[in-house]
Order: structure tokens, then C-alpha cells, then sequence
């Protein structure tokens, strides 16, 4: 299952970034989508071994796929500073990775078990899409994401 999970990570990083290059938001929207349902959809697929290898290339994949448009959106709003916002970002991602552990083991300590994991990460998804189409929607013609010039 690893193995298939790496090659899900590959085929995520290079469709990311190609579908990144004609969309960066259209792929975030996209992947993110395919990320929700097939997190969602892990308990269901997970009962056969074909089901839940075919899961886990459709997850790795959904959730590698989101790092290069989201790599570029922090790199064309910092672009002052490409390390340190680079560098910042992946801080971002390995926060989310301890804090989606964190969660995944309470709600396994809580007595859910394993095969809610996914569901509640599924979750946790949808409270992040709502998030991000509040920023945007409040960031909106007020230029809130320009480029800082000077600190």
C-alpha cells in the first residue's frame, strides 16, 4: 500500500503542476474536491483490497496534486522574499501534517477506530474549503493579497 501511495504522490506532484500552469485556482478547487470525496469515500472503498488500492493512488494523488498551486500562489503574492515564503509555506504543511495526526489519534483514542479517520479528515476538508471562500470572497476588490514591497 505504500508503494502505491508514492506512485499516487507522483502522479499528484506532476498533475498539480501541470494543471497549475493553464489554472492555479481552478486545480486547488479541483484537487481539494477529489481530496474531500475520496477521504470520504475510504471507509466504503477500504472492505477490498482492489478498492483500497485504488484509494490510496487516488489519495495520494488528490493530495499531492494541491502542493504546486498552492506553492505558487504563495510564491506570486511573495515574490519579494521566495525563500522565506517559501520556506514558511512548507512550515504550513508539516503544522497541518502533526495537527491532522493529532486529530486522527484522538479520534481513533476516542473509541471511532480507524476507519473514521478519513471521514472525520474529510471533514476537516470541507471546514477549510469554507475558510478559503471566506478569505477570498472578504479579500476581494480590497487588495488584501498584494504584494508586500518594503517591511
Amino acid at each position: 500500500m505504500l508503494v502505491l501511495i508514492g506512485v499516487g504522490f507522483s502522479l499528484g506532484n506532476y498533475l498539480g503542476g501541470k494543471f497549475a500552469d493553464r489554472s492555479v485556482s481552478g486545480t486547488l478547487k479541483g484537487f481539494l474536491l477529489l481530496l474531500m470525496a475520496i477521504m470520504l469515500a475510504i471507509p466504503l472503498l477500504a472492505q477490498s483490497q482492489a478498492g483500497a488500492a485504488i484509494s490510496m493512488i487516488v489519495w495520494g494523488a488528490a493530495t499531492f496534486a494541491v502542493v504546486p498551486p498552492l506553492q505558487m500562489r504563495v510564491m506570486r503574492v511573495a515574490h519579494e522574499a521566495p525563500g522565506l515564503s517559501s520556506s514558511v509555506n512548507i512550515g504550513a504543511f508539516n503544522l497541518g501534517n502533526a495537527l491532522g495526526a493529532a486529530a486522527g489519534g484522538a479520534v481513533i483514542s476516542g473509541g471511532l477506530g480507524y476507519a473514521f479517520v478519513p471521514v472525520m479528515g474529510g471533514d476537516y476538508r470541507r471546514s477549510g474549503a469554507a475558510a478559503g471562500l471566506v478569505q477570498r470572497t472578504s479579500a476581494a476588490g480590497r487588495g488584501l493579497c498584494q504584494p508586500v514591497t518594503r517591511v
